[in-house]
């Protein structure tokens, strides 16, 4: 495997549908279908940041070679607040394994690429979301030492007519 970095918006757009179906597939009340179209617009603007970097693990001993993953980073500074600190974070957008590449370790590999990288950074904390039903994130963050210091509830409430 080698590992580049993109700013192929029109790439990122195709590689989207995967991500995106995947979530759809877990929260449709949540997530819009795919297009290409606007996730690529999205990734345009996206790039206009030179602190998003989204990388490709390459598999180059396949002819053409395929890409088997991506991770998606940003470098943000969280602004101290009269409440909490402000901080530096590596924000993970998305860890994504393409479908023949699943089961292989290959998100281990890329998350201790995403440590690294930090630590060249001089970044001390990491961060990352990820859905409650999405069971292999579930399960996999925390073996890396990743730990749930927040969590989001909500509630759907159905769409009364006001009686007056």
């Amino acid at each position: 495997m080698k590992v580049i970095e993109t700013r192929d918006a029109q790439l990122m757009a195709k590689l989207g549908n995967i991500m995106q179906d995947h979530h759809k597939k877990l929260y449709p009340e949540f997530f819009k279908s795919y297009n290409e179209k606007e996730i690529m617009h999205h990734f345009q603007e996206t790039f206009k940041n030179p602190k998003q970097q989204i990388f490709l693990w390459v598999d180059d001993q396949k002819d053409p070679e395929q890409i088997a993953a991506y991770l998606w980073l940003e470098e943000e500074a969280v602004p101290e607040t009269v409440y909490r600190y402000g901080y530096t974070r590596l924000y993970l957008h998305h860890v994504l394994i393409m479908p023949a590449y699943q089961g292989r370790g290959l998100s281990k590999v890329i998350l201790k690429f995403a440590d690294n990288f930090a630590k060249e950074q001089d970044i001390t904390q990491m961060e990352l979301h990820y859905w409650s039903q999405n069971e292999i994130a579930k399960n996999l963050y925390p073996q890396l030492g990743y730990e749930v210091y927040t969590e989001i509830a909500y509630k759907q409430l159905e769409n009364h007519s006001p009686i007056f």
